[in-house]
This record gives structure tokens, sequence and C-alpha cells, in this order.
């Protein structure tokens, strides 16, 4: 197991050292450092002199922006080498964001997962119109006959926060591949959170290296996260959130603050909010098997559950890709971990990740920069 802190500029000798590791390297790399010419490197050599096939080498990224740049990328210097051959064959390599990569294995195996074949993708607008119709129609039949503690519900969150807490609690359980289950355990004390997040929110916003719009956000956020404010009104702050290393402190604690409030809505209201939650879920999956769609939790969750179930195509999988490459690694949560864990065999496959936890996006997708932290310790303890 090999962890490299790569620090410098591109195509140094440390770099090269990280092109040339062997087995499961784990590189953790500054902004700026070059970390995707690495990348690029090691996908030209292992083709070109280790004499691996183009299909036999998966490479993951987080937008389509970016595996696009990274196809142009390793194509140029596969021209380079004077490999135009191998060049062509990049049309169809394995290059591609996750939801790309589940896409295509699922379109081969569609009715291993009981999908229909002809499944179109939703993107994010797409899915969060038919979110909101789905919920629209959960919440009429949650409050069809009229009982007290229902319209209660609905009169102290409204229905337009209702949808917000519960929609994100939706995302949030999926995406990290969990059931739809409200769990209650030992709680975070809200007062506590609101406090940690304004000492927070005035330390950016009292920051005058940070950009204009971290320190607006955190003005906001410290003047909504008031002494005494009740937990709905601080129950989703993403429009107030801020990325980068100064901001990394500010993201914690908001997140932790957004995560106390919907425990203490959710400690008196649990079986109702439960009920409501799996209405919702129920609507909405309805409408998208009408409709032949999937949205992006959809795909990772599919292929999660056919790669996890049919050892048969498990192991298909696990045997084509020799070299596993993730870029952008702090942009991952635990069902993307999950699917690569999957598909990477664990005597077979190499597995090569980089990135940045200075450079998460945060909320990305439902990133989990926990994740990459984890990964990296682990990655850190001798084998």
């Amino acid at each position: 197991m090999t962890v490299v802190e790569e620090r410098t500029m591109p195509l140094n000798d440390e770099q090269l050292a990280v092109v040339a590791a062997e087995g499961t390297t784990f590189v953790s790399a500054g902004a700026g450092t070059g970390k995707t010419s690495v990348l690029v490197e090691r996908y030209v050599r292992s083709v070109c002199e280790r004499g691996l096939d183009i299909d036999s080498v998966l490479v993951i990224t987080y937008t389509r922006k970016a595996a696009g740049e990274l196809r142009s990328r390793i194509r140029a210097a596969l021209v380079d080498r004077g490999r135009p051959d191998l060049a062509r064959e990049l049309d169809g390599a394995w290059i591609s964001t996750i939801h790309g990569f589940c896409n295509r294995i699922l379109r081969a195996h569609p009715f291993g997962v009981g999908l229909d074949p002809r499944f179109r993708e939703l993107d994010e607008a797409g899915a969060a119109v038919l979110r909101g119709e789905a919920f629209e129609r959960a919440l009429e039949e949650f409050c069809a006959g009229g009982e007290p503690d229902r319209l209660r519900l609905l009169a102290t969150y409204r229905a337009r926060g209702l949808r917000r807490m519960l929609a994100g609690v939706y995302e949030t359980l999926r995406s990290a591949g969990r059931d739809l289950v409200l769990e209650l355990g030992a709680r975070p004390s809200f007062d506590d959170a609101v406090a940690g997040f304004r000492a927070e929110a005035q330390s950016l916003a009292g920051d005058h290296d940070a950009t204009e719009t971290q320190r607006g956000n955190a003005t906001e956020g410290a003047r909504l996260a008031a002494p005494g404010v009740l937990p709905e009104r601080v129950v989703d702050l993403s429009a107030l959130q801020c990325r980068g290393a100064r901001a990394a402190a500010y993201e914690q604690a908001r997140k932790g603050l957004e995560l106390a409030a919907l425990e203490e809505l959710a400690a008196s209201d649990r079986d109702l909010l439960q009920e409501l939650l799996e209405r919702f879920a129920d609507e909405y999956a309805a409408v998208k098997r009408r409709e032949s769609a999937v949205d992006f939790e959809d795909l990772q969750l599919a292929a999660r559950d056919l790669l996890r179930d049919n050892a048969a195509i498990r192991d298909a999988v696990q045997l084509r890709f020799q070299l596993v490459m993730v870029d952008e690694f702090q942009d991952t949560n635990l069902l993307q971990c999950e699917l690569i864990d999957l598909v990477a065999h664990p005597e077979l496959a190499e597995v090569f990740t980089v990135g940045d936890e200075f450079q998460s996006i945060y909320g990305f997708r439902h990133a989990d920069v926990g994740v990459f932290r984890e990964r990296r310790a682990k990655a850190a303890k001798p084998s």
C-alpha cells in the first residue's frame, strides 16, 4: 500500500515516483500540483509500456466536463508517444463520471435489476421536477383525513419546509446506500451546534482573506442562527455553503447544525415524518417507473445491487479491469466507494486514487469528505 502526499509541481522526481508506484496507491494532492498530469501519465504508461488493453482500464471522475478533458489529454499524450492506434481506441474507453459508468453497466444488464432496457437518465432539473410533483401528491394523501396531528405537522413546518427537509433526508440516505429509515439515536445538542456554527460563521465573515461570497454567506448564516433560533429555521442552510480550505471549518459546523436541527425536529414527530418520507419515496418511484426514468442515485444503487448480488456479473467486471483510477476522490461518498470496491478485484486490480480534501465540492451530489479522510488513514497503515 503506497500513500503519497504530492505537493510539488508536475513531472518532478516525486511525481514520477507516483506514476511508477506499484499496487494500490492513494495520492493526497494539493491544488495546482498537477495530479491530473500524474493520472494521465500513469494511464499512458500502463497501456504503452505495460501492455494493458484500453478496455481493461477504468477511470472515474466527477463531472462530464472533467471526463471529457481527461480523455482529450490522454489521447494527445498517446499521439505524442507515437501510438495513434491506441488514441483511436479511446472513443470506447471506460473514462467517465461514476454515473456514466453505472449507466453503461446497467445498459448491458438491465433485467438483472428490473430496469426497462430503454430507461432514460434524468438530469438534476428533471429529477427535481418529478420529486416536487411526487411530494405534493404524497402530502395531499398524508393530510387527506384531516387528522389534527398531521395538520399540526403541516402548520409547524409548512409544506415547503417539509418538502425541503424530507427531500434532503431522502437524498442523503440514498446517496449513502442506506434504507429510508429515520434513525434517532443519541442526538447532538442543538444549542451547542448553533453556538459552534455562529462562532465559525463569525470567524469566516471577519476573515479579510476570504472571498466576498464566503464572507456574505457566513454573515447571513450567523444572522439566521441567532441564539434561541428554532430548528426549522436552520434545517437547510445549503444556499449558504462555502468551499475551500478557509471555509472547511465553517462547512463542517454548517452541516453539523443542519443535522442537529433535523434530529431535534424528528425526535418529536418521528413516526409522522417517517410515514410521509415513505409516501414520498413511493410516489417518486412510481412516477419514475411510469416514465422509464432513473435519477443519479438510482443509477448508483442499481449498479451497486447488480454487482453485489450477481456473482457472475461481478466476476466478469472485476476480471475486466486491471487498473482502476479515481480522480477527485474527495468528492466521493460511501455508496460510490462501495461501487469502486465492488468493481476492483481485491487481488488482481490496481487502484489509484487522487484528490485533495480542501478542494472538496461540499455537498456535490452528497459528497462526503470524511470518506476521503477515512480512506487516506486506512491507506497510511502498513498492510
